[in-house]
């Protein structure tokens, strides 16, 4: 069935129209003809395999990943990155007006001069292919392992590691269905091995230290975590401040990208010296204490009792003295809070944001919130209860934190409409 592709989706599947109905199409770019085959009919919308490109885009290029097809990792590296840039923009741009019915220009986004070998963080799976044990990524859109043997998101001795934990896994008695995590400083390049599943706590972990001494060896085996050799955190670093993270708190895994998103999150909140600032979802206090010294207080809320450590640890090693940490659901613990704040920032995960945590901001009513998300269809459908509520938003700045993905992180100045 030949159609033509004049859309995109947020994971970056072409979108055309076939029988009146919406057909997502995986490696297809928009302005392309192409040739598909339907492989699920649902009521409202379609799938297809691409099959032929009959009218091809100038935008497409040969992926330089030999997994790229198969693995579910990254969808546009067969678009050109000038090109993934314009479409991520379309996509947030989309969502706000679709979802949102918010008609505010996105701003273009900026992108990054090496595209490659960005993230300080990749998870593997532990899992069989064609009944051999191996380690990879789950392929597009199914439960099925592909190995993966050269992923060039990470770096090249992220890669060489776990080329080597994948080479022994038997022999490391690394268990079927595990999960394993790497994380890399961008501080000292030091890196900490986390497995996660049941028996994990029962590999051998002496002997990861025969190709190269991690910093710190982690075990969550039902939940439980047990430090096996290291150090207890990870070092990083956001341009002059330290950070100490745990194995499973949230930290960006661009780091370049998250100096630039702090740089526009600092120009949108405006911070001055008398203002009281609200950082939702706080995680480890990246924002809250890269905020601090322009304020005159910051108040930080996270349910991670782990973060929420770290985010005091962090603050006392950087001598931030004007910051306080609060663990506790967001939407529970500011519509306890008998303070006023100036300035709001929600970071919240991708579900977005409960009506209750929106309805305790509003009722705090600050001059400014800078909203961080990395979902555009639930940041469009929060924004239009904060514009119902009163605010205007101002400014949508989206960030390419995720190359070659269909991911993109957004930032927006909300502000209160004076009466």
């Amino acid at each position: 069935m030949r159609c033509y592709v004049d859309g995109i989706s947020h994971s970056g599947e072409g979108v055309a129209r076939i029988d009146g109905k919406a057909a997502f199409i995986p490696f297809a770019i928009p302005g392309e003809t192409v040739d598909v085959e339907i492989v699920e009919q649902k009521k409202s919308f379609l799938r297809a395999r691409l099959e032929q490109v009959v009218m091809v885009s100038p935008d497409r290029v040969e992926p330089p990943c030999p997994h790229y097809f198969k693995c579910g990792g990254c969808s546009y590296q067969h678009v050109s990155y000038e090109r993934q840039l314009e479409l991520k923009r379309k996509v947030v741009q989309d969502s706000l007006q679709r979802i949102g019915a918010i008609e505010v220009e996105v701003n273009p986004i900026p992108g990054m001069d090496n595209p490659w070998r960005y993230r300080n963080k990749v998870e593997w799976h532990v899992g069989r292919e064609a009944g051999q044990l191996t380690m990879g990524y789950y392929m597009n859109d199914s439960r099925t392992l592909t190995g993966i043997d050269s992923c060039l998101l990470i770096s090249q001795s992220m890669q060489d590691y776990s080329n080597y934990i994948k080479a022994r896994l038997s022999e490391l008695r690394i268990p079927e269905g595990c999960e394993v995590i790497l994380r890399q400083s961008s501080a000292n390049q030091e890196m900490m091995l986390i497995f996660v599943g049941t028996g994990s706590s029962e590999i051998d972990f002496a002997k990861m230290l025969n190709y190269q001494e991690a910093a710190s060896i982690y075990s969550i085996d039902q939940g439980v975590p047990q430090l096996h050799y290291g150090d207890t955190n990870l070092p990083e670093t956001i341009f002059d401040l330290e950070y100490q993270v745990s194995p499973l708190a949230f930290f960006q895994v661009n780091h370049q990208q998250t100096e630039k998103m702090m740089e526009i999150i600092k120009k949108f909140a405006q911070i001055g010296s008398a203002d009281t600032v609200l950082d939702a979802f706080c995680g480890t206090g990246s924002i809250a204490l890269a905020l601090a010294g322009s304020a005159h207080r910051v108040v930080g809320v996270e349910s991670f009792k782990a973060a929420i450590k770290d985010a005091k640890r962090n603050a006392f090693n950087n001598n931030i003295t004007n910051c306080k940490f609060i663990k506790g659901a967001c939407e529970d613990i500011i519509s306890g809070l008998d303070e006023q704040f100036d300035v709001v920032i929600l970071d919240p995960p991708r579900t977005g944001c409960k009506p209750a945590l929106i309805e305790a901001i509003v009722q705090i009513s600050p001059q400014r919130v800078v909203y961080v998300s990395c979902n555009p269809a639930t940041l469009a459908r929060d924004l239009k209860i904060f514009v119902q509520a009163g605010y205007q938003v101002q400014t949508v700045q989206p960030i390419d934190m995720f190359p070659q993905t269909g991911h993109v992180e957004t930032v927006v100045l909300i502000t209160r409409v004076e009466k």
